[in-house]
């Protein structure tokens, strides 16, 4: 005995097609925040292109913010980098006036950062956006087209003038922390400083004439690399002078080179383990479909029909 069953008669395919028309296609909105229209406002697609714009700008300025404070091995050899050549080329017999000045140059770095920012963010808006949106009433998709374009670019820029911004006002903080210290323990920071100048003596780094040199002249500008310069001049071989200048020159530029490339394989290395990681266990995703509730009830005929 054969069986026969009409397939627009199943329950499944009956609900399919109240719930999904006669096309018999069901959309699920991937942002799972709007339904599928088939015939949008373009005003309101500009506007929801706009307001993606405006998240687009959050979230990579967000980001650009976290990348500042994130930690790796390469900025911090770029940080440790960085404070020992301050360090080395510091005044350590500047006046109160010369360190005020360094802070004030270091605060109109920062307004110009200020600057920049703020008019990158207003250019693009009133630059990008205005001329966009009065497109977009003539041309929809161009004007689609372009804020796409355009919050890319905006994004990558701004995101980029933040992050220098963050940096400088990290800097202008640090300079006026140490300014102050310096200033309140100025005697002491003087007596490290010339301990520190006798090791470098006993090293061989510098002559003994350039650190006595340095405690008659305190009031003369003194730093780590300037008697450093001043102890290879007064070798008196020149060839000897030479070998020794540029051995000191290339051992410095070496070390920090092997520094960064060291910390940039560390870096390299951690991402490939954390990309192999999460491409193993993968990444979780939630998927809702809300049935739709207010139609009418539909009545199906479920009964199969049979015959010999």
């Amino acid at each position: 005995m054969a069986i026969s069953i009409s397939l627009s008669s199943l329950a499944s395919r009956a609900t399919r097609k109240v719930a999904a028309g006669n096309s018999g296609i069901r959309r699920i909105a991937l942002n799972a925040t709007t339904a599928v229209q088939e015939d949008d406002n373009p005003v309101a697609s500009v506007y929801n292109a706009i307001e993606k714009f405006g998240q687009s700008l959050m979230r990579n300025t967000l980001q650009a913010f976290i990348d500042v404070f994130k930690f790796s091995w390469s900025k911090f050899w770029a940080q440790f980098v960085k404070t020992g050549l301050f360090l080395m080329n510091f005044n350590w017999n500047s006046t109160d006036q010369q360190l005020d000045e360094q802070i004030k140059q270091a605060e109109i770095a920062l307004a110009a950062s200020r600057g920049a920012l703020a008019g990158q963010s207003l250019g693009f808006a009133i630059c990008g956006l205005i001329p966009t949106a009065t497109i977009a009433v003539f041309n929809e998709p161009l004007a689609l087209y372009m804020l796409k374009e355009l919050g890319e670019e905006a994004a990558d820029e701004i995101a980029s003038s933040l992050a220098n911004m963050i940096t400088l006002q990290l800097d202008v903080q640090v300079k006026r922390g140490f300014t102050a210290l310096f200033k309140n323990y100025r005697t002491l920071l003087r007596g490290a400083a010339i301990n520190f100048a006798n090791i470098l003596v006993r090293m061989g780094r510098l002559t003994q004439e350039s650190v006595d040199k340095a405690n008659e002249n305190r009031n003369k500008p003194w730093s780590f690399a300037g008697a450093f310069e001043e102890s290879i001049d007064s070798i008196e071989d020149p060839i000897e002078q030479a070998y020794t200048e540029e051995f000191w020159d290339e051992f410095q530029e070496s070390c920090i080179e092997a520094g960064f490339i060291i910390a940039g394989a560390a870096d390299s290395y951690f991402a490939a383990q954390k990309l192999a990681n999460q491409s193993l266990v993968g990444d979780y995703g939630v998927v809702t479909i809300e049935p739709i509730r207010d139609n009418e009830a539909v009545t199906v005929d479920t009964n199969a029909t049979s015959s010999p």
